[in-house]
């Protein structure tokens, strides 16, 4: 079992999916505006990654779909891993019991314009259920190739990342939901979404020959009607996406304190 929980959970670099984890039809647009954070509670951890030269890294990106047809997707992604297209397409799409049960398949391709000016490769596997329209869990299976990874977190640290699979090759496994609103009350797509994941990561640490576990949380802000101001009957005007940035800056204060 312990085996199990480390093959499938503390394994390699976070990034995480962060989107509608099922195709959103067609002609429909979705966007999504994220943050992750990599932490551990425990000091003696923090302060081995330090020595390590790893650092607990935080990730901003953003994703823009359009649904080509109801069952595949055409998206545009860009975060610390790079920017470059991508597609989405339904291989399972059924309801049971009511519930839409869909399982997709999402390939990336994203070049990295900082840090290595080079080409790398994503692939997602994401299993969801919509619950109801409100509430849309998922779990997924992602898999990156790109050279930088290979250069930063195996060649320039003293940590082995457990999700290691090759030469470049990095892996892990997730979960999250979307939080579904409709201010527009058209229950057609959501106008805004707020998304949560959560994954665990961990590196093996030779010196001590012991593993260190780091915990990935990421938040975010989608819908097509997220950078939209809503005003209802006798009062001011909303607008979620400076909700967005004001949560995304506390967080960045609250981690940068020593």
């Amino acid at each position: 079992m312990k085996k199990l929980f480390y093959l499938l959970f503390l394994n390699g670099c976070f990034f995480g999916i962060y989107q509608r984890p099922q195709t959103i039809g067609e002609g429909n647009f979705d966007f999504s505006l994220y943050a992750s954070f990599q932490i551990t509670t425990n000091p003696y951890d923090r302060r081995d990654l330090k020595n390590s030269g790893y650092g607990l890294f935080s990730n901003l990106g953003f994703d823009f779909l359009y649904g080509i047809t109801d069952l595949t997707d055409f998206g545009f992604h860009f975060s610390g891993a790079g920017l470059g297209p991508f597609l989405r397409f339904a291989v399972y799409d059924e309801k049971i019991r009511g519930i839409r049960n869909q399982f997709l398949i999402a390939p990336y391709i994203l070049y990295d314009p900082i840090f290595s000016q080079s080409l790398g490769f994503r692939l997602d596997a994401i299993y969801s259920w919509r619950a109801s329209k409100f509430f849309e869990p998922y779990i997924f299976y992602q898999m990156y190739y790109h050279p930088y990874f290979e250069e930063f977190f195996y060649n320039q640290v003293n940590l082995k990342p457990l999700g290691r699979v090759g030469s470049g090759f990095y892996h892990f496994v997730g979960f999250g939901s979307n939080f579904n609103i409709y201010l527009e009350r058209s229950f057609k797509t959501p106008d805004i979404r707020f998304n949560f994941e959560l994954g665990l990561m961990g590196a093996y640490l030779e010196s001590q020959r012991r593993f260190i576990p780091v915990i990935n949380m990421g938040l975010g802000f989608g819908g097509s009607g997220l950078f939209k101001c809503y005003r209802s009957k006798g009062k001011r005007e909303f607008c979620p996406g400076d909700v967005f940035f004001n949560i995304i800056y506390l967080i960045f204060a609250l981690l940068s304190q020593p």
